[in-house]
């Protein structure tokens, strides 16, 4: 699961995320948010900034159990990851 992952806002239902892998043939669209599993546990968060383009922020930390800070992974597959963000 480590790596990057783009929101796939087309593909959410009932309250939860749908992330894809970068390579993956998204739609046309202005801009995508994303987050970043990387190996030493952090989390980040890539939202929309200057021109549309993505902007890193510290977003927490993640475990292999699937929590997250914020919220908690439901599926993870090699392609698609679906988190239930907290408010």
């Amino acid at each position: 699961m480590p790596g990057r992952w783009t929101h796939s806002f087309e593909e959410d239902h009932d309250g939860i995320s749908v992330y894809r892998r970068d390579d993956y043939a998204f739609p046309p669209a202005r801009g995508r948010r994303g987050v970043q599993f990387r190996p030493d546990g952090t989390l980040l968060t890539y939202g929309l900034g200057r021109a549309d383009t993505p902007e890193e922020r510290p977003a927490g930390r993640w475990s292999s159990d699937g929590r997250i800070t914020n919220g908690r992974i439901v599926t993870a597959t090699l392609d698609r990851l679906e988190i239930r963000w907290e408010e």
